[in-house]
């Protein structure tokens, strides 16, 4: 019986009994094909060996890679990885070594299958020019993001499941110096994204439902907290140009009263409350409502699909006829005010002053 011979016996006699997780789908001296069922849902790998000339002489075992849930680049990486581990055993048998080290990486590192997702986020962070931060924790199966803007900070871990992708990451230990106001929307708007990952619109045709399919929502959902957390230092209020938050986040104003009080509108762009009010209340009051005066629209606007999932895949973003500015009409759960209400308010305001300087005058 030849060298190969030998060891394909011992495949089929040990392989099952000695690599956990494991099934023979093929075992002969032309093709090896094994599976490989880590104990999580979802995760398999199919693991292809094939016995080149003179091995093991001086030629170690050729190893081919696939799966349905990993990405090529792990597939890629961790193929590497198995060829430099079997030169080091040139000359002996290989098979159940590469397939043991093979399930043992996978069982050891959880996060492997959120490889190109991780290194995109890396390369986010890079980019960005901040000094946010990634955490990996492959025995908790998560990841955390400390984001960072100038002062501020915003931190959260996601915990990626078992069934993931199917299922989307979990959110949670959300931490943060911004405003309250601020960190309600990171904390809910990072949920809805990577809800929007796995679940389907409700409004969706029959053909459209059948055709959905899971993504990946472990980047889109920290991609957002980090570029929110990122810019909302810099952001300038549209009515008195002035970046909204103080450069010292001891001194945000929690008093929601204040006019330096931050509210976020629909729109996405931030205001201080004082300079909302007072846009809001003075003329002219045109009979659609007021409209944002900021110069651009915003990234983050409450008025797009985030996710750009629509029947036809594309993102459909409300349009003005001047795309140098925002456009969009101002909207916010604490001012909602008809035109002729606000007219009203207007007249009588306007009223006072006038009584006020007539009393002024007379005095004088």
């Amino acid at each position: 019986m030849s060298f190969i011979d030998q060891e394909v016996t011992e495949i089929r006699a040990k392989c099952e009994k000695q690599v956990p997780h494991t099934k023979i789908i093929i075992c002969s001296s032309s093709l090896i094909r094994v599976d490989i069922y880590p104990e999580r849902p979802n995760r398999s790998m199919t693991v292809c060996l094939r016995f080149p000339q003179n091995y093991p002489r001086s030629t170690p075992i050729l190893v081919e890679l696939k799966s349905r849930v990993y990405s090529d680049m792990l597939l890629t990486e961790l193929t590497r990885l198995i060829d430099d581990y079997a030169r080091d055993f040139i000359g002996k048998p290989q098979a159940l070594l590469v397939l043991a080290f093979a399930q043992q990486y996978l069982s050891d590192n959880p996060l492997c299958v959120c490889l190109d997702e991780i290194k995109q986020l890396r390369a986010d962070i890079k980019t960005g020019g901040t000094e946010s931060q990634l955490k990996l924790k492959q025995k908790n199966r998560s990841v955390e993001l400390v984001a960072k803007g100038g002062l501020f900070t915003y931190r959260v871990t996601a915990v990626v499941p078992d069934s993931y992708p199917m299922q989307s990451v979990e959110l949670r230990g959300q931490e943060s110096n911004l405003p309250a106001v601020l960190v309600r929307y990171l904390n809910g708007q990072s949920r809805e994204i990577a809800r929007q990952c796995v679940e389907p619109p409700i409004r969706l045709s029959k053909e459209a439902l059948a055709n959905f399919r899971p993504v990946r929502s472990l980047q889109r959902s920290l991609k957002f907290c980090l570029e929110a957390t990122r810019d909302f230092h810099i952001e300038l209020c549209p009515i008195c140009d002035n970046t909204v938050l103080p450069e010292d986040p001891q001194d945000i104003e929690t008093d929601d009263n204040a006019d330096s009080f931050i509210e976020r509108v629909y729109c996405g762009h931030l205001f201080h409350q004082g300079c909302l009010k007072k846009y809001l209340s003075e003329p002219p009051f045109p009979k659609g409502g007021k409209f944002c005066p900021a110069q651009r629209r915003h990234p983050r606007s409450d008025a797009q699909t985030y996710m750009g999932r629509t029947q036809g895949g594309v993102v459909t973003v409300p349009r003005t006829p001047d795309d140098g500015v925002c456009g969009i009409k101002l909207a916010h759960d604490r001012w909602v005010v008809s035109v002729k209400t606000a007219e009203a308010r207007w007249a009588q305001k306007q009223a006072r002053q006038r009584e006020l300087e007539e009393v002024v005058d007379f005095l004088q």
